[in-house]
């Protein structure tokens, strides 16, 4: 697997772009979640991209962390869809680059966040996140189930996601990258 380069204390090259999520900001991916008319079968593959996020000092991290894709060749498809034609269970995969920045200094890091993930969605609104690759999970502060931060996690792992939208790890087998520590020093 690619594991993109690493630099410290530059400068970072921002864009203009809206604020998203990329489970960062501890509330889940923005998916926007496509439908098929055919409940047995999966849906066709739709090009996905992740959009950018920024988080204030104290939210994640200890300074401002701000994030977007600079290589980004995801898809998604629908595998299953309930009565109404919501799906229920999704499955996302493709090339995934993500520059995070430490936007008090200016130190940045380019992540691979590559991988392949499925994606279950609960009655009750919760999220259930089978990921094999790599994750990039921002823990906002007050989650209940996780301290604060934010992680690269790669291998293979499940996440949780409440309906009131905390998640949690419950089962990680592979490495985990502390990108608070690794951009703030602290």
């Amino acid at each position: 697997m690619y594991r993109a380069q690493r630099h410290e204390r530059r400068p970072a090259r921002r864009t203009r772009t809206a604020v998203g999520l990329l489970l960062s900001a501890g509330v889940g991916l923005a998916f926007a979640l496509p439908g098929t008319a055919a409940a047995d079968a999966p849906g066709p593959w739709q090009s996905y991209r992740s959009g950018p996020f920024s988080d204030a000092a104290g939210e994640v991290c200890s300074f401002p962390l701000s994030g977007h894709s600079v290589a980004d060749q995801e898809k998604i498809r629908t595998l299953a869809v309930d009565s109404s034609g919501e799906p229920t269970e999704q499955e996302i995969t493709g090339q995934l680059v993500f520059r995070y920045t430490d936007d008090a200094t200016g130190a940045w890091t380019d992540e691979n966040l590559t991988g392949t993930a499925w994606l279950y969605y609960h009655a009750d609104g919760s999220q259930t996140w089978v990921v094999s690759g790599h994750l990039g999970l921002g823990i906002r502060a007050g989650n209940p189930y996780a301290a604060q931060g934010y992680s690269i996690l790669s291998g293979s792992l499940t996440v949780q996601i409440t309906a009131d939208h905390y998640p949690y790890v419950t089962r990680h087998d592979g490495s985990t990258e502390n990108l608070c520590q690794e951009l703030g020093g602290s």
